[in-house]
């Protein structure tokens, strides 16, 4: 008989308050490698300098966002975000690069945001 498992909802927290409203998190890691190519042909990789690029979409209430991503890209602030998964958490520090209101014919208010911060690996 096959096991049933419930798949893991990934959390994210903004300078250490979790946010409960999120409908969308991803995490992506990129350590921007550039690959090393003779006549032979590829030969390794020399070490990029790496990124961590953290988007994610959560409902807006009528009293305001938790986290206000539109202010925080605007003023350009570094903030501390976390990504629990499992026994371990990417935690980074890095900027709002982007941010999104927005709203449509039978959808409640969505915001959306893009954060590029530190490449570290997961604690």
């Amino acid at each position: 008989m096959p096991v049933m498992q419930q798949g893991q909802k990934l959390r994210l927290l903004v300078d250490g308050v979790h946010q409960l409203l999120q409908s969308d998190i991803q995490l992506q890691v990129d350590g921007q490698n550039q690959p090393l190519e003779v006549i032979e042909g590829l030969v390794g990789f020399t070490h990029g300098p790496g990124r961590v690029t953290i988007t994610g979409t959560g409902v807006v209430p009528r009293g305001g966002p938790e986290f206000d991503y539109v202010d925080a890209a605007a003023r350009r602030s570094f903030h501390d975000l976390q990504v629990p998964y499992g026994t371990k958490s990417y935690i980074g520090n890095g900027l709002f690069d982007q941010a999104t209101l927005g709203a449509s014919t039978g959808k409640g208010t969505e915001i959306s945001f893009t954060w590029i911060g530190e490449f570290t690996p997961p604690k």
